[in-house]
């Protein structure tokens, strides 16, 4: 099975720092520029089985008031899919995740993680893939403050537990030496792939994209050199 975990930007496609400002009509109005690029990830998604997405708008004024997950969803062959709204920003934005599936999945887990400005989420499906135990896919979008990703693991793990086959990955914030991702690794998560940075895109400094697993499945990840974000995204291949 192949899955990957993007976080991508609403794809607004920033391409330096300097882009945040001089792209700024993307962070804040509907383009052609951001439909062209929203069309360049759909194709590319269509080479996985699984997608977890971070940052998608579900609805915003910047996105013409339309949802991403809708125009992702015409323009890909899935067939399944669980989204959440995470943050709302007036009329001007509805942040969320989403999991886009080419198998059925049974949503076990939607909900605000918790932190002292909220806006994060955690998105948790099951994917029957043995009569025993099926995957748990889990795409979440962390906090940028240590304490907040602590208790967000916390949460992530505590509400999964009894789960056998667990994937989480997404946009924690966190680098793989930081302390939060031992909530997990400490608890029989295996975090997959090296430490090839993620963000930003276009020179890439920070691991903070992961995926990490649980479980008796073969696994393994690797950051890949697409350009629609100001993240890289994460492919990882589980052996069935």
């Amino acid at each position: 099975m192949k899955i990957l975990s993007y976080n991508i930007q609403a794809a607004i496609n920033s391409s330096g720092y300097i882009s945040y400002s001089y792209q700024w009509p993307r962070q804040l109005f509907p383009t052609p520029a951001k439909k062209k690029t929203l069309k360049e990830i759909a194709q590319f998604l269509e080479n996985y089985d699984v997608i977890c997405l971070q940052e998608i708008d579900l609805g915003g004024f910047r996105n013409g008031f339309q949802s991403q997950r809708d125009q992702l969803l015409s323009m890909t062959p899935f067939r399944y899919d669980l989204f959440q709204i995470n943050r709302r920003l007036s009329k001007l934005s509805l942040h969320g995740n989403l999991i886009l599936s080419r198998y059925p999945i049974k949503e076990i887990l939607n909900a605000s993680l918790p932190s002292r400005i909220p806006g994060r989420g955690v998105l948790a499906g099951a994917i029957d893939i043995s009569a025993e135990h099926p995957l748990i896919i889990t795409n979440a979008h962390l906090s940028l403050g240590k304490y907040d990703q602590y208790l967000q693991l916390r949460y992530i793990r505590q509400k999964l537990k009894t789960y056998h086959n667990v994937l989480i990955c997404g946009d924690l914030n966190t680098t793989p030496e930081d302390k939060p991702l031992q909530i997990l690794t400490d608890h029989g998560y295996k975090r997959l792939g090296n430490n090839s940075p993620t963000f930003p895109s276009w020179k890439p400094q920070k691991t903070l994209d992961h995926a990490l697993l649980k479980g008796n499945l073969s696994a393994d990840a690797q950051v890949l050199s697409i350009h629609y974000s100001d993240h890289l995204p994460l492919e990882i291949s589980i052996d069935l």
